[in-house]
This record gives C-alpha cells, sequence and structure tokens, in this order.
C-alpha cells in the first residue's frame, strides 16, 4: 500500500506484535468457494477491534474511534476449513487519527493485507488522541 512506511512489510508475520484468530466459516465463502472479499474486511475489523477495546478498557464511555478508511489488497485465494490469523500494528499516528497495518496469514502464507484508519472522538466531535492512548498505541 502506498500510505505504508517503507520499513513495514505488512506481509512479513514478524512485523507484529499482536495476533487475533478467526474460523474460515462457510459464510465467509462465494459461489466459487474461495473466500469473499467481504469477508477480508471483517477479518481486519477483528484486529483493530481487539486493539481498540483493549486500549479503551478504562476510558470514559463518551471516548470512542470511528472509522475513516479501509484499504484492502488480496495477495492470495483461502478456503474453508481453517484458521486466519489476523496480525495489527501501528502504521501512523496522528493527532486525532490512527492507522493500523494488518497482515492476515492462513497456513503461514499471506492472504491479504490491509490499513484500517481510525479517529478519535470524543461524544460527537473529533479530538485529539489523550496522551495516554497514544502511549499505548505505541506499544502496539
Amino acid at each position: 500500500m502506498s500510505n505504508t512506511a517503507p520499513d513495514i512489510d505488512l506481509t512479513d508475520p514478524d512485523g507484529f506484535s499482536y495476533w487475533v484468530t478467526e474460523n474460515i466459516r462457510i459464510a465467509d465463502t462465494d459461489a466459487g468457494g474461495h473466500v469473499n472479499n467481504t469477508a477480508y474486511a471483517a477479518y481486519a475489523e477483528s484486529g483493530r477491534v481487539s486493539v481498540l477495546r483493549r486500549l479503551m478498557s478504562e476510558r470514559g464511555t463518551a471516548d470512542r474511534w470511528v472509522i475513516a478508511r479501509l484499504a484492502i489488497d488480496f495477495r492470495a485465494e483461502a478456503q474453508p476449513p481453517g484458521e486466519v490469523r489476523i496480525g495489527t500494528r501501528l502504521v501512523r499516528l496522528g493527532t486525532k487519527s490512527v492507522t493500523f497495518g494488518h497482515g492476515m496469514f492462513t497456513d503461514g502464507r499471506c492472504i491479504a493485507t490491509a490499513q484500517s484508519t481510525m479517529v478519535f472522538m470524543q461524544a460527537a466531535n473529533s479530538a485529539a488522541i489523550p496522551q495516554s492512548v497514544r502511549d499505548l498505541l505505541t506499544e502496539i
């Protein structure tokens, strides 16, 4: 992806320290029997939501994140049965937004990469990401 820093390779599982695993469901497939493109969006969502829930577990109820952008590169075909391991890492940390990079792996091969840009919100307005959250984000 063009927005990824040149030293970040989202196809390399060694570049991730944060992981979630999802089962490939029959519902994730299309008529051809392979994982449908929409399932990859759900896999990226699993990665980012898991990270954000961990970060926000001690924040106020008015604090939340909204997605501003999702870009996916499809790299290989996948089919059920099996699992998808989703690695999530920080790609960019802005004043009010964060971009996560995701690598999706099945049987040791990268099947997709994605980037999710999330905007920090307080009530109905975008807001600067608090320093305590910024500190946690740099650990991802």
